[in-house]
């Protein structure tokens, strides 16, 4: 399926992001995870995103194979249902991931936080929905065709999560400093993003208008 190969590679090539390893090499450690928080959830969102990818080429192989070749047909007489399940997995422990971080944006009483982890969430929510999906599909015709859906579904977690981590890497803030997600203007908003951050520098944790990220040392 050619265009479930499309989306795939944006998959992979989306979910790397060297941006944001570079910049929390610039933080010194702390004892208190929250405080390096979200880019403490954005690198484990990158694993699981590019885990999710791998497992996608999985579920296209097992779909693209005949049965009667297919490594997965010793193990079921629908080879999708192996890879189906592992990215449902995956897709539970992303959920489970931006749930917590949209928790503790509420405990903080950061509206943009709450909201920005709340659309996670419910895109999380489609990737593992069509999962379950593909992974109950009767035969291969079904299994094409909700494959489909789930493709979409990744692809909009995946957009979204870059709207939220997207340009932290290219913020060179002094030391002291707040990294500061500042919500994006609805006009420079990128297709398929329902809101996004715009990081900056602010010297005082209150003047962030959206919420805080890690602070410089």
């Amino acid at each position: 399926m050619k265009c479930s190969r499309v989306v795939i590679g944006c998959v992979v090539a989306v979910a790397i992001r060297p941006d944001v390893f570079a910049a929390e090499r610039r933080m010194a450690p702390k004892t208190n995870p929250s405080a390096e928080e979200p880019f403490l959830t954005f690198r484990m969102l990158d694993e699981k995103l590019t885990l999710l990818g791998n497992q996608q080429h999985s579920l296209q192989a097992a779909l693209d194979t005949n049965q009667s070749n297919s490594r997965y047909a010793a193990a079921a007489k629908q080879p999708w249902a192996v890879p189906a399940r592992a990215m449902l997995r995956t897709a539970v422990s992303i959920k489970r991931l931006v749930t917590r971080r949209e928790h503790l944006y509420r405990i903080r009483h950061r509206q943009f936080g709450i909201r920005l982890f709340s659309m996670l969430r419910t895109r999380a929510e489609a990737v593992r929905r069509n999962a379950v999906a593909v992974e109950r599909a009767r035969n291969r015709v079904a299994a094409e065709s909700v494959q489909r859906e789930l493709d979409k579904a990744i692809l909009s977690l995946i957009v979204q999560f870059q709207g939220a981590s997207g340009g932290y890497g290219a913020t060179r803030c002094p030391p002291q400093a707040w990294t500061c997600c500042e919500p994006k203007r609805a006009k420079d908003l990128q297709g398929g993003e329902q809101a996004a951050c715009r990081w900056i520098c602010v010297q005082k944790s209150q003047s962030c208008t959206g919420f805080v990220g890690p602070r410089i040392r």
